[in-house]
């Protein structure tokens, strides 16, 4: 939760005033229950940094794709224009994706390698 967290709160401040903060507050908690089932399932199976990275760029990737598709600036564009807007959203987002990776690793993965190994 706290590398979901580490993730959504670079997002979330910037809009942070009363008028959004309802909807903000939504979007996170609806990011929470849906990666939360995700991460808990693949916790024991994948443990090598890079491929949760990768795995999670994926998943940011096919967000970025999909609220493109659906805001109404963009969903009528052409093609090109909404992969631009798409790779805009997707590198203006990954910092935030590998601090939430680099979390998740440090706080959850690592102290679960180091309890099976003693």
């Amino acid at each position: 939760m706290l590398g979901v967290a580490i993730c959504a709160v670079p997002v979330v401040l910037p809009h942070a005033d009363l008028a959004n903060l309802p909807a903000n507050l939504f979007a996170y908690t609806f990011c929470c229950v849906l990666v939360y089932p995700f991460a808990a399932l693949l916790r024991h199976r994948i443990t090598s940094l890079p491929s949760i990275w990768g795995i999670a760029a994926l998943f940011l990737l096919a967000a970025c794709f999909y609220h493109t598709n659906i805001i109404a600036e963009t969903a009528s564009s052409a093609w090109p224009q909404r992969r631009d807007v798409t790779l805009d959203k997707f590198l203006y987002n990954l910092p935030q994706l590998t601090l939430g990776v680099l979390g998740w690793w440090l706080l959850v993965l690592r102290p679960d390698r180091r309890h099976r190994e003693s």
